[in-house]
């Protein structure tokens, strides 16, 4: 949501309940009386919209750090089903003031055997109205919605091991993926990567330590970009940090959620070192037109280790590999 008056001179005030969010200025929000949908109020602010007609009730609220990290817990109000999978999401759709209607999809980070109640992990940021409004709201308000929809992370190759890339909010998909796959007596081997900017931005270890004990061969590593000094995890971008520590390519899934950049990069680096494109799953977020520079790509490239796969753009770079060039589809000439 937009900045308050500025001739209101003070943020507005907290909801019942729970602390108001961090002091920067991108979070500081209008009055709660703007909000569109809200107990008993009236709906004339929210577009009448088919697509968006479903109605859920906000159930909790918890901030999880103090950088703008929030997940808040619905309850579907309306009498239509509500099934999931990991990988699916929920579009949002309110009319934020100073904003106009905004849209917006929020992957479902809490397990399908919750439904029908779910949750949302969501990050604030300043290009992002709806997010803040999202964060302004109390328990008990109502989200107009559709879905939910998407395509299921679930994997369907018998034997491959996971191996799980997040940055940022993108932690709350994978998350949902590996706690459904442990109460399932999913018995492979996943391996998790989560690239934060900061400590400040680690959240929801709990839950991740749940998995570690419901799950006998689940392991996650946190990397920082920007560590403190004593900081015992991972260094740098999950570009820099995670290729080192990958002893083989083959027999595994990748899923790369959250920055685009990441994803792009990894993906390319993955591909040119011969996993089939169809092992990597890609969720991005953010940067959804990032174009690695060609230098930065080599870089990746030369981080890891793992060579068990054929490589084209390795044998090419050697001289072992030379590609078929594509036949002409001009018309030939005929024989003299």
């Amino acid at each position: 949501m937009g900045p308050t008056d500025p001739g209101a001179g003070s943020a507005p005030e907290p909801p019942p309940g729970r602390p108001y969010l961090p002091p920067p200025d991108i979070f500081v929000l209008p009055p709660r009386t703007n909000l569109p949908v809200s107990r008993g109020a009236r709906e004339r602010r929210l577009s009448r919209i088919n697509r968006y007609d479903r109605r859920a009730r906000l159930t909790s609220f918890e901030t999880l750090t103090e950088t703008g990290t929030v997940k808040l817990s619905f309850q579907v109000i309306d009498d239509e089903p509500f099934e999931f999978a990991p990988g699916y999401f929920v579009g949002i759709h309110a009319d934020v003031p100073g904003h106009g209607v905004c849209r917006s999809p929020y992957c479902i980070v809490s397990s399908p055997e919750a439904a029908p109640a779910f949750e949302l992990l969501v990050r604030l940021v300043p290009e992002g109205p709806l997010s803040c409004y999202l964060a302004n709201l109390a328990v008990g308000d109502v989200i107009s919605f559709r879905g939910p929809s998407g395509k299921s992370m679930i994997p369907k190759e018998s034997g491959t091991e996971l191996v799980l890339l997040a940055t940022g909010v993108g932690i709350g998909p994978l998350l949902c993926l590996a706690d459904h796959l442990a109460g399932q007596g999913f018995e492979r081997p996943m391996r998790l990567y989560w690239g934060l900017r900061q400590v400040e931005d680690l959240c929801l270890l709990d839950q991740l330590d749940d998995v570690s004990r419901r799950h006998r061969d689940f392991s996650y590593l946190v990397s920082l970009s920007q560590p403190p000094p004593g900081w015992e995890g991972l260094h740098g971008r999950l570009t820099e940090s995670v290729p080192p520590l990958l002893d083989r390519l083959g027999g595994r899934h990748f899923y790369l959620i959250g920055n685009g950049a990441m994803i792009e990069e990894m993906r390319l680096a993955l591909s040119d070192l011969g996993v089939d494109d169809q092992l990597i799953y890609r969720e991005t977020y953010f940067n959804v037109r990032h174009r690695p520079d060609p230098d930065v790509l080599a870089e990746i490239r030369s981080r890891f280790v793992a060579r068990d796969l054929f490589s084209p753009y390795a044998h090419q770079e050697a001289g072992l590999f030379i590609p078929k060039k594509k036949a002409s589809r001009g018309r030939r000439e005929p024989p003299r």
